[in-house]
C-alpha cells in the first residue's frame, strides 16, 4: 500500500506546485488590470485540467495496482467484475448477433484468466461529483460526501464551462482563484483517502462486495 500511496502523493505534489505557480503569477504580475483579469479568468480552466488529470491518473494507478494482484473472477469483487465486463464488452455491444457471438466467446475466455481491468474510465465531458462517485462505486470504493462537495464542485464546473465556451464577461477575482484552488486540493486529498482505505480494507476482493 505504501508504494500505491507514494505514487499518488507524488502526483498530488506536482499538481499543488503547479497551482501555487499559477496563483503566484496572477498575484505578482505587473500587467495592466485588464490583462490581469484575462489571466485570472484562465486560471480556472487550468485548475480544472489539473483536477481532471488527477482523477484519471490516481484511479488508473489504483487499477494498475489491482491488476498486478492477478485476481481471478472468484477472488475479485463482483462490482469490479461487473465494471470489467461492462467497460470491455458491453459498452459498445453490437445489435448484430453475428458480431455478438465472437465477443461472448472472447468474454468467456477472459473470465477463465486473471481479471485485467481496462485503464479507460467513464469520465464523460465533465468530472462532476456524480461522475466521480460513479467511478468510485464501480471500483467498490467509498464515494465522496454529496453535501460537502456537490455544490462547490458544480460551481467550479460552471465557471470552467462558461469560460471554456467563450464567456468573456464572467468576473473572476482572487476569492474565486483561492476557493477553487483549495477545492481541487481538498478533492485530491479526499480521493487519495478513499483509495487508501479501499486498498487497506481490500474492498477489491469478492469477500468485501
Amino acid at each position: 500500500m505504501i508504494a500505491l500511496e507514494e505514487k499518488i502523493l507524488e502526483d498530488i505534489k506536482w499538481r499543488i506546485d503547479e497551482i501555487s505557480i499559477i496563483k503566484i503569477v496572477v498575484l505578482r504580475t505587473t500587467l495592466s488590470e485588464q490583462q490581469k483579469q484575462i489571466l485570472r479568468r484562465y486560471t480556472i480552466p487550468a485548475f480544472y485540467s489539473l483536477w481532471e488529470g488527477y482523477v484519471k491518473d490516481a484511479l488508473r494507478t489504483y487499477i494498475e495496482e489491482i491488476n498486478s494482484l492477478q485476481l481471478t473472477t472468484d477472488q475479485i469483487s463482483s462490482r469490479i467484475l461487473a465494471h470489467f465486463v461492462d467497460t470491455k464488452y458491453l459498452k459498445n455491444l453490437s445489435t448484430d448477433f453475428n458480431k455478438r457471438e465472437p465477443l461472448i466467446s472472447d468474454l468467456l475466455q477472459a473470465l477463465k484468466k486473471p481479471v485485467m481491468l481496462p485503464i479507460e474510465l467513464p469520465t464523460e465531458s465533465n468530472i462532476n461529483l456524480k461522475v466521480l462517485n460513479t467511478i468510485l462505486s464501480r471500483l467498490n470504493l467509498q464515494t465522496l460526501d454529496n453535501d460537502r462537495f456537490k455544490k462547490r464542485l458544480d460551481d467550479f464546473l460552471n465557471f470552467r464551462n462558461r469560460i471554456s465556451h467563450g464567456d468573456m464577461k464572467i468576473p473572476i477575482d482572487q476569492t474565486h482563484i483561492d476557493k477553487f484552488s483549495l477545492l481541487v486540493i481538498e478533492l485530491m486529498d479526499e480521493i487519495l483517502l478513499k483509495i487508501s482505505e479501499g486498498y487497506k480494507l481490500k474492498t477489491y476482493l469478492s469477500s468485501n462486495s
